[in-house]
């Protein structure tokens, strides 16, 4: 601005005071910043002096994703909406009608529902001293069910007193009565009653048959028998056999019907328990049978154990 008065004056004072000259900017090198005080390093301030210069480019990118997402997002939405309008509706539909009618299920049950026991024969056998045993040659052809039962034999109008039974998976064997002396039998029958059919899981069992095997492993070795003479007016049919346990379980009751064989054919029966019968133990077996005119070939065994029930085992050896 125009000084008059100076001018006037002729002053040149003003001369002698130097002009203002621009300011020189100095890059500044973040990673020479030393903290005296030790509270912020060299690279906390470097990452945060980068923050503060791109914060608007963070800014962006984060609003830009956002963006990308709820599109992302809106598109999804719109395409199953599109899918549920021209194929979800009529899947609809279909479900409600099949949900309308109901399948006969009674079909399925007997699918999977164990077969009933099978009957082949009803006999009875002279047990000696006018008393007969009423035997029934039963079957369970199922391989993965067991069957828990009560029975009893009927006669005329006779009725013999009930007994309880059971048949292992697939298990063939005789039910027996022994000692029925109210005369010969005739019109033989057998009851089976409050019969209950229990399932081997696969889970534990894979093949109930072969486990089954494995615990009633019974070896009948160096059979004989012989029809001694009469003493003293009474005549008993000698029997003799050893038995071997050859499975890897003992049992407290060693429950057996010992079937009397003729070429291969049932003709007579004998009870017959072992107390105590220890794994790999062979017993001398010696029975007597007062039955006339009695001749057998061979002997057969059928164990009357139920191997699933933890308390006919004896406890393991230390």
């Amino acid at each position: 601005m125009l000084n008059i008065y100076k001018q006037k004056n002729n002053d040149h004072s003003d001369d002698l005071i130097d002009p203002v000259l621009p300011v020189k900017r100095t890059k500044v090198d973040a990673g020479r910043f030393e903290d005296v005080t030790g509270e912020f390093t060299s690279s906390q301030f470097k990452r945060s002096l980068w923050f503060v210069t791109h914060k608007v480019l963070l800014y962006k990118i984060t609003v830009g994703i956002l963006v990308i997402l709820s599109v992302v997002l809106w598109v999804f939405s719109l395409w199953n909406w599109g899918d549920y309008v021209i194929n979800g509706i009529k899947a609809d539909i279909a479900l409600s009608n099949n949900l309308a009618g109901f399948p006969n299920y009674t079909g399925i049950h007997e699918h999977y529902s164990p077969a009933p026991v099978q009957i082949a024969g009803i006999s009875a056998y002279a047990g000696g001293s006018k008393a007969y045993d009423l035997v029934a040659e039963i079957s369970n052809p199922n391989k993965n069910f067991i069957v828990h039962f009560d029975y009893y034999f009927i006669t005329g109008n006779q009725k013999t007193p009930t007994q309880k039974g059971f048949l292992l998976a697939n298990e063939n064997r005789p039910l027996v009565y022994f000692g029925f002396k109210d005369g010969y039998p005739n019109g033989l029958n057998i009851i089976m009653e409050n019969v209950i059919w229990k399932r081997v899981t696969a889970h534990t069992i894979v093949d109930a048959v072969a486990w089954q095997n494995d615990r009633l492993n019974f070896i009948v070795k160096d059979f004989s028998f012989a029809v001694p003479q009469t003493s003293d007016g009474i005549t008993a049919n000698v029997i003799k056999f050893n038995l071997t346990n050859n499975s890897a379980f003992g049992y407290r009751d060693g429950l057996f019907v010992v079937g009397l064989m003729q070429n291969n054919g049932l003709i007579g029966v004998m009870p017959l328990i072992l107390k105590d019968f220890k794994s790999l133990e062979t017993r001398s077996i010696d029975l007597r049978n007062f039955s006339d005119n009695l001749s057998i070939s061979d002997v057969e065994l059928f164990p009357l154990i139920d191997i699933y029930k933890q308390d006919v085992y004896l406890a393991p050896e230390r």
